[in-house]
């Protein structure tokens, strides 16, 4: 090899960088100015795409794996058994993630017709589809192996944040040091504790994954596609970039649709910034994959979006109601609420969650460690001047629409994207726009914590003091996921008995309302049988119809109307586990199991067997006398 040749057996590790530009360039002492002005018009990152190995990577995925497993604890030790934070949405969301692998298997042309709500159709489209979970879902049945799945997806949610973020940072420019600051702040900003019973909330760890993806593919095009892997290296992480962004879209249109929003005005963005450029070509190869990448996002767009529409054209409750995101709306005491799971904030926070109507949903304080960082890295010139503004306005924005109708007394500006906007009429909870500012203020965050250590990095040198970056750095990384991770319950996950195994469908547990019929969801992860009853996000009058027909179970009343719903099977369980209840309009059905299972079922043409705290009972057929055909 000739001395001074690039080595060539360090291109695998690379991803897909070229080579560091000389230092006159990347010091910008005047040489060549044709490159540089180019540059200045068409950047918005100082300098060149940095050098990032697949081991710089694997320590960032393994640094978000441990930190994900330390902010846990001990839920890793009991992935079969419990669950965190409660036992409300996350029981659903165990059955949710089972059922799409199920049906990708079993019937991939209908898996938006899943077993609950029997006998609806497209009831997968009743909340958010997690399409994107499915494939875990190919391996292990019941409920069990469902728990488990779930419970590593929940690690792998917050996991996916930190080096998503970090490698977003680091091609936006920042150092090591920075860009794990950057990482923390995102994964674990306080507003993400809040939703960490939403599954589809907190996995937005493909969010800065893909724009980092996107951003690098771009840059390496511009640049004449030039890289370490060779000529196809850029449009290769372009592919990644847009196959990323539509499995994140594929997880549900609570981020998907601020996501989709957020792509769109940087498309637009970068066309502006070309066209002033002078249009200049980009290889063929990558507008091609341009063009493969925006119709695969498209199409599984398109795809998730058809039975919601349909959902909304058939249920009138579907939609979205003034009244129903007023509801999860709030003031701005929202910006200075913290979660109550929240160990630092939550408690000197208490009084203004006191003003928030929706206490876990619109808490959203950003925390005052990420707010002090972010406003130092707004103010020092790590980042360009104009990706400092572009990211403060982001805060701004995403800030003010969080709040949705409580900001103003006429519910502006959210009410124009509510009433103009495709797709927004569909968002019952804004709040959760703040996810996006949330990486807005991890990037500024980061530049902040970079430029913190290095003041005290220097600050050590004179006198005398090595490694005080370093030491400082690591010091504001803890000191961010300290300030962000809750404190998270793990309670014991329920499990069916042994004699409710395999009893035929369609089958209806009792008790039931919301709370409870989450448990029943998860329990049908045995098999998928079909029942009647499930979770959803909006009321639906014949689920309404049965809950309320079962308050004198088992009378002729109750169960003329389960042979009229077609109803096989019944389990009355008479021990409850202790569930989050929903104030106001969750009542159980029947309110008192116990005097139920002593009621006398003769001439009702029912069975009735009592196992261990659960009374099965077989409906034989008989006619429908309550309803008449519709």
């Amino acid at each position: 090899m000739t001395p001074g040749a690039p080595s060539r057996e360090r291109a695998p590790l690379d991803l897909g960088a070229e080579q560091p530009p000389p230092a006159d360039y990347r010091n910008g002492d005047g040489a060549l100015p044709q490159r540089r002005k180019q540059a200045r018009g068409a950047r918005w990152a100082l300098g060149p795409s940095p050098l990032i190995t697949r081991d710089e990577v694997l320590v960032s995925v393994l640094a978000g794996v441990v930190l994900a497993v330390i902010t846990t604890w001990p839920l890793v030790l009991h992935m079969g058994t419990r669950i965190a934070p409660d036992l409300g949405d996350p029981v659903r969301t165990v059955w949710q993630v089972a059922w799409v692998g199920h049906a990708m298997l079993h019937q991939p042309l209908h898996i938006f017709d899943s077993n609950v709500f029997y006998p609806h159709s497209l009831s997968l489209a009743f909340s958010d589809s997690l399409l994107g979970y499915g494939p875990a879902a190919f391996f292990g049945s019941g409920t069990v192996a469902a728990l488990v799945r779930y419970n590593l997806l929940f690690l792998f949610a917050w996991t996916l944040c930190f080096p998503g973020a970090y490698l977003l940072a680091r091609e936006l420019g920042l150092s090591r040091l920075g860009a794990a600051a950057a990482g923390a702040a995102f994964a674990y900003a306080p507003y993400r504790v809040t939703e960490a019973g939403h599954l589809h909330v907190i996995s937005s760890g493909g969010i800065p994954l893909a724009l980092f993806l996107l951003l690098r593919g771009y840059r390496r095009a511009s640049a004449g596609g030039r890289t370490l892997w060779g000529t196809g290296g850029a449009s290769a992480l372009v592919l990644a970039g847009w196959l990323v962004s539509a499995w994140q879209i594929s997880l549900g249109f609570t981020l998907g649709l601020q996501y989709s929003y957020l792509l769109a005005l940087l498309a637009l963005g970068a066309a502006a910034y070309w066209w002033r450029a002078g249009r200049p070509s980009l290889p063929p190869r990558t507008v091609a994959i341009t063009c493969v990448g925006i119709a695969v996002v498209g199409g599984v767009a398109s795809f998730q979006a058809r039975p919601y529409l349909k959902v909304s054209h058939d249920y009138p409750t579907a939609k979205r109601t003034i009244k129903e995101v007023k509801t999860y709306s709030a003031g701005p005491a929202a910006w200075l609420a913290a979660s109550s799971e929240n160990r630092v904030w939550g408690s000197a926070t208490a009084g203004l969650r006191d003003h928030v109507h929706s206490k876990n949903e619109s808490v959203l304080f950003p925390g005052g460690g990420i707010l002090l960082l972010a406003a130092i890295g707004l103010a020092v010139p790590l980042f360009t001047r104009r990706l400092r503004l572009g990211l403060l306005a982001g805060i701004v924005v995403c800030s003010v629409l969080a709040l949705g109708l409580g900001l103003t007394g006429a519910g502006y500006p959210y009410r124009l994207l509510y009433d103009y906007v495709p797709g927004w009429d569909g968002v019952r909870v804004p709040g959760r726009v703040f996810t996006t500012a949330t990486l807005f203020y991890a990037l500024l965050a980061g530049a902040g914590a970079q430029a913190l250590a290095a003041r005290v990095g220097t600050w050590g040198e004179r006198r005398s003091l090595r490694g005080g970056a370093v030491l400082s750095g690591v010091v504001l990384v803890l000191a961010v996921v300290g300030e962000g991770a809750g404190h998270l319950g793990h309670p014991v996950v329920p499990q069916p008995a042994r004699a409710e195994v395999g009893l035929p469908g369609p089958r209806m547990d009792l008790p039931t309302d919301g709370p409870a019929d989450r448990v029943w969801q998860y329990y049908s992860t045995n098999g998928f049988y079909k029942i009647p009853t499930g979770n959803s996000t909006f009321d639906i009058p014949a689920v309404d119809d049965l809950r309320g027909g079962m308050n004198g179970f088992p009378d002729l009343a109750s169960v003329e109307k389960l042979r009229y719903y077609g109803i096989r099977t019944v389990v009355l369980h008479l021990k409850m586990p202790k569930l989050p209840g929903i104030v106001g309009y969750a009542f159980a059905e029947p309110p008192n199991a116990a005097a139920a299972a002593a009621k006398p079922i003769a001439g009702l043409g029912v069975t009735r067997e009592r196992t261990g705290s659960l009374v099965i009972y077989r409906i034989d057929p008989g006619p429908k006398a309550l309803h008449g055909k519709d």
